[in-house]
């Protein structure tokens, strides 16, 4: 089961051995199967600790190693409840469809509970650089880890029980597959624009935002400045100027000079600038994380606030009660609050759709402001924490994963990470040399119309997880019914 495990997890980057998901799903199956039931998940743990731990092996190097442990197990032990759920089902027709429905079903939830979720290491994501990579467009993240999932389990199941009829279940999700591979969903454009990308860079190894964030602000400020000379030496302008989460740790409301200086840059740029500001709340020990909306007249005009903020990260859960546990929590005197994370923003009446870092992990956030109208998507992350780990490759996979899915071009500014452009199609077509100072300026398509994928992604979550109870109910009715049979059986 460990060897399944860090297979799954070998799949993400920083390896991308993408191939290895499948194998790692048939292995998960092979080894669960052969078991009763009460050890399944004793071994879906040992398979999720394996997975999950790896993957997230960014928490220990940046946060700290009780977070990664805590975070890894929590993960691990949706999984083990997920084998389970997969061993419960293996007599039932149909059983690596019925499993892959489990499977994901977990992924949904751990997803999103507790505590806004965990939505790292989905197999969905692995489709990257594969033949499969189309079927983003067509069934989503979610559904693609179906098809990921499915697959590896029904040649698994096809060797452990070689019966005519279990050809099916393996011959049906690959047809799928090849059909979405052979058959990629385009979504049309109806225009371009041109986009600037400013990496302001923190100073010193790059992880304490918070000590420089002065002059992370000034950065982008001065970078801004470059540019808007440099196109007007060109002779050529841009249509937007997208900086990164927490380009500046103060609220420019409260600040007039710094509200000014990004005025002053806008108007210099001659085009809105889209500023990453940690914004002052209700109450002195509240905040929100904003992407703040500067017109090219130097007025702020518009702004999407985060939907996920990261609990022990931007807020502490429970603060009256664990709030004095750890020294580290001293270091989030503000908690973030929650946006709704449903409207795109309009630039100069274009809907842009906006997510902040985790933001874009998560199924809530950017394809709800895709099918809302937006033509062109972006993402506003910071990772400076994280700098020197595996985590800015990761969250850029997901967003190449959720670039294909959206059918959008999409576009990432981030402090000192990876910043680049992505194409619809989930190709990149640039991204950041280093971690200084850099400005990245692309021409993006606009585009029109919604992918299968984002159409209908609550009814494909509804199916999903109404599948996986269906596959329950089925293996409790045919076991009852097996009981019945025994006991009629028996003489009197």
């Amino acid at each position: 089961m460990s060897l399944g495990g860090l297979l799954a997890a070998s799949s993400f980057e920083p390896l991308g051995f993408r191939v290895a998901a499948p194998v790692a799903m048939a292995l998960l199956w092979w080894g669960i199967q052969r078991e009763s039931w009460s050890r399944a998940p004793v071994l879906g743990l040992c398979f999720g600790l394996a997975y999950m731990l790896p993957l997230l092996w960014w928490l220990d190097e940046s946060i700290g190693t009780a977070a990664w442990l805590a975070l890894g197990t929590a993960q691990a032990l949706f999984l083990a409840i997920a084998s389970l759920g997969i061993r419960v089902v293996r007599d039932v027709p149909a059983a690596p469809l019925w499993g892959g429905l489990i499977w994901v079903s977990a992924e949904t939830i751990r997803g999103s509970w507790p505590l806004g979720g965990m939505p790292w290491g989905r197999l969905g994501v692995t489709a990257l650089d594969s033949p499969w990579e189309p079927a983003l467009a067509h069934l989503g993240i979610a559904g693609t880890s179906l098809l990921v999932a499915t697959t590896g389990f029904g040649v698994a199941h096809l060797v452990l029980l070689p019966r005519r009829v279990m050809v099916l279940w393996l011959v049906i999700p690959m047809t799928i597959g090849l059909v979405a591979a052979t058959l990629p969903f385009r979504v049309p454009s109806v225009g371009s624009a041109r986009v600037a990308v400013v990496q302001g860079g923190v100073p010193g190894d790059g992880t304490d935002l918070v000590a420089h964030h002065r002059t992370v602000t000034r950065n982008h400020l001065a970078a801004t400045q470059r540019l808007a000379t440099s196109l007007t030496a060109q002779g050529r302008s841009v249509d937007l100027v997208v900086w990164p989460e927490n380009a500046t740790a103060l609220d420019p409301a409260g600040d007039p000079a710094l509200s000014e200086a990004i005025g002053d840059a806008a108007v210099a740029v001659d085009a809105p600038v889209l500023v990453g500001a940690i914004v002052d709340g209700p109450s002195p020990e509240q905040a929100f994380n904003r992407g703040v909306l500067w017109s090219s007249d130097g007025i702020p005009v518009d702004s999407y606030t985060k939907a996920h903020p990261v609990p022990f990260g931007e807020y502490i859960p429970w603060r009256p009660i664990i709030g004095d546990w750890f020294p580290r929590f001293e270091e989030i005197p503000r908690d973030m609050l929650p946006g709704n994370g449903q409207m795109p923003l309009q630039v100069n009446g274009v809907p842009v759709a906006d997510a902040i870092c985790f933001d874009v992990a998560h199924d809530d956030v950017l394809p709800a402001q895709v099918r809302r109208g937006a033509r062109v998507a972006v993402v506003q992350t910071s990772n400076a924490s994280f700098t020197g780990t595996a985590q800015p490759a990761q969250q850029f996979e997901i967003t190449r994963a959720r670039a294909v899915e959206l059918g959008r071009d999409v576009t990432v500014a981030s402090t000192n990470g990876v910043s680049g452009f992505i194409s619809a199609d989930g190709s990149v077509r640039a991204r950041n040399q280093s971690r200084g100072t850099e400005v990245l300026v692309e021409t993006v398509q606009l585009r029109a119309g919604l992918t299968p994928a984002v159409r209908f992604e609550q009814q494909r979550t509804l199916v999903i997880v109404g599948g996986a109870m269906v596959a329950l109910l089925l293996a409790a009715w045919r076991y009852a019914a097996s009981r019945r049979a025994r006991r009629a059986s028996d003489p009197a």
